[in-house]
């Protein structure tokens, strides 16, 4: 119970940050170069910002779902809290692309790939779990 409600919580602070934190990095970074002839120029700032800001609310929203489902598949308790962990560790993909935006691409560590691996390694537990749930007719 404790780790699906870890990562319930998790799904839904995550959301929250990144639905005030995009909001906010967006509209700061919208100038009157943001368009030009009629058509919306992306600056590679605003880009990364975006990417960060829409990954993260995936990566809430993916910890919300494992948190819903993770006690319902039949898997070890040690599997289950290496998934529910995986999967907040994804919250380091989007962080990656954010601190691009902020900081530059060029400057900042690939912290990105933690995220990569922590949605991999949680996705292929809730495989394993999938296939051995026995299902109920």
């Amino acid at each position: 119970m404790t780790l699906r409600m870890s990562n319930i919580r998790f799904g839904f602070v995550v959301l929250f940050i990144t639905a005030v934190t995009g909001g906010l990095a967006l509209g700061g970074t919208f100038n009157q170069y943001s368009i030009k002839d009629g058509y919306h120029m992306l600056e590679m700032t605003r880009f990364w910002l975006r990417e960060g800001h829409s990954h993260g609310n995936f990566m809430a929203l993916f910890n919300l779902f494992v948190g819903i489902i993770i006690n319902n598949l039949d898997l070890s308790d040690k599997l289950k809290k290496v998934g529910s962990y995986a999967a907040m560790t994804a919250i380091f993909l989007p962080i990656g692309l954010f601190l691009n935006g902020v900081f530059g691409a060029d400057n900042v560590p690939p912290v990105g790939i933690i995220g990569i691996l922590g949605v991999a390694a949680a996705l292929i537990i809730l495989i394993i779990g999938s296939f051995k749930t026995a299902q109920k007719s």
